[in-house]
């Protein structure tokens, strides 16, 4: 059975490329189209856009994620393929102009698992192990992961319409579980490495965040929280306590502890 490790571009599944080698390593790139988001590094724009095969305008994560994904396929000395699916605002405007939230959280599993499941499906198309990087002080993760997912497979209706099928596709890897690895333990070693992670993992915005990370990140990530802030209306918004605008007024808790990550339970956002 060949295996897949699902790199998030954090210090844990960094962790998990390094320690626990897999036949592929992917890693899935959520992007956005507001040019104000454009990285000024235009070789870091050029490298990406050459990595997906396709123009690369932004991302809702953090640039410096971006960087050090390249900076840990010199690590592990074994080549990351970045997959990539529809943008940030493609997705929206799928779903009928309403953004992602705690009860509809369609971002995740259409624009991280389906770009993997996409490749998985061109490229391998047999049932794979799958390591994934949830630590043995969260291991109550791993009792969530799917291992069916339903994609395209081929065209019916003489190809007119598209032909959809749920398949099990993988079965979950945690070596990080088995072998009681924490939080101290992955900063320990990341301590040892020339990588560099954000102050804050995973998509900027990510409504599974509390409110004063995302305060925060109106002070770290300000063009990327604006373009958040941009695609809610009164109606449809990303929280139910608020508005991102409002969010971006709260004031700032300064013993809060930042940094903690989104908490995304779909098995491929995680620090």
């Amino acid at each position: 059975m060949k295996s897949i490790n699902s790199l998030s571009g954090g210090k844990t599944s960094s962790y998990l490329a390094y320690h626990y080698p897999a036949d592929y390593n992917l890693f899935s790139l959520i992007r956005i189209e507001d040019k104000r988001c454009t990285p000024k590094d235009l070789k870091l724009v050029q490298f990406i856009s050459d990595k997906i095969g396709q123009e690369f305008i932004a991302t809702a994560e953090s640039d410096i994620t971006l960087k050090a994904v390249i900076d840990l396929e010199q690590l592990i000395g074994k080549e990351i393929i970045w997959v990539t699916g529809k943008t940030f605002e493609q997705t929206i405007s799928k779903a009928g102009g309403s953004p992602p939230n705690m009860i509809w959280r369609f971002c995740t599993t259409e624009m991280k698992m389906r770009p993997i499941w996409d490749w998985w499906f061109k490229h391998i198309g047999e049932k794979v192990k799958m390591g994934i990087g949830f630590r043995f002080d969260e291991m109550e993760r791993a009792e969530r992961l799917s291992t069916s997912f339903k994609g395209i497979i081929g065209k019916q209706g003489g190809g007119v319409r598209n032909k959809w099928e749920e398949i099990e596709w993988r079965e979950g890897y945690f070596p990080l579980i088995e072998n009681r690895v924490t939080h101290y333990d992955v900063k320990k070693w990341v301590d040892t490495t020339q990588l560099i992670f954000p102050e804050d993992s995973n998509c900027v915005g990510c409504f599974h965040k509390p409110l004063q990370q995302l305060r925060k990140n109106w002070d770290l990530e300000t063009e990327k929280m604006q373009w958040f802030a941009d695609q809610e209306t009164k109606s449809k918004r990303f929280k139910k306590e608020g508005t991102y605008e409002q969010f971006k007024k709260i004031g700032l808790q300064q013993d809060f502890f930042f940094g903690t990550g989104s908490g995304c339970q779909a098995g491929y956002c995680t620090d």
